[in-house]
């Protein structure tokens, strides 16, 4: 049986350093046209805000939940859904945020979904934060250890429209003894819909 789930807020503590050893590698061993393609990684922690040069990126939140209702349907995870809460401010002009991906330890990849009113990309006008959540339907095993991929080029298997691009990786600070007590709890979200947010949600804005 499920028990009750707690809303979880965590406030990761480890930056992600995989990212950083993988970029070394890439410039180190691939042909130096292809290294110079690669993204240009930004990482960062739950609460922090992230200068991607085109936008500044703040993850607010992230939550577990077994189901999600919307105005129209309700969803049931196949494995359990991970809702990440973002907000978005761009800096350059009106941008259109088009990559979301969730990670875990394994590389496996995890596109976010539509469904209940989730959202799989944002449309920010500059000087404005634009709070978006995003989905993922993920596994037991990929909880712990898990990163979160935000950036404004869309996502695909090889990242081609994100190269030589800031994208933003955010550690969402799942231990793996957090992820068992997530699991076996339970709990339903309400995503809310995309909009404007209060200035109080910019994280280390204020």
């Amino acid at each position: 049986m499920r028990h009750g789930r707690r809303r979880i807020t965590w406030k990761g503590t480890a930056l992600v350093v995989g990212a950083v050893t993988a970029g070394c590698a890439l410039v180190t061993y691939l042909p130096q046209d292809k290294g110079i393609d690669a993204p240009f990684v930004v990482e960062g922690e739950v609460g922090e805000t992230l200068d991607l040069t085109y936008a500044e990126l703040t993850v607010t939140e992230v939550r577990v939940a077994d189901t999600l209702t919307g105005y129209t349907e309700t969803a049931v995870a196949g494995g359990t859904f991970v809702v990440v809460d973002a907000t978005w401010r761009a800096t350059q002009g009106e941008t259109i945020f088009s990559g979301a991906e969730v990670t875990d330890r394994q590389g496996r990849r995890f596109w976010p979904t539509d469904l209940t009113g989730c959202s799989t990309s944002a449309n920010a006008q500059p000087g404005y934060a634009w709070h978006t959540t995003y989905c993922f339907d993920m596994p037991r095993a990929a909880l712990a250890g898990a990163t979160v991929r935000l950036a404004r080029g869309g996502q695909s298997e090889d990242h081609a429209g994100q190269r030589r691009d800031a994208v933003a990786v955010v550690d969402l600070g799942i231990t793996a003894s957090e992820a068992d007590e997530l699991w076996e709890a339970e709990e339903t979200v309400s995503p809310e819909e995309p909009g404007y947010a209060p200035a109080s949600t910019g994280g280390d804005e204020g």
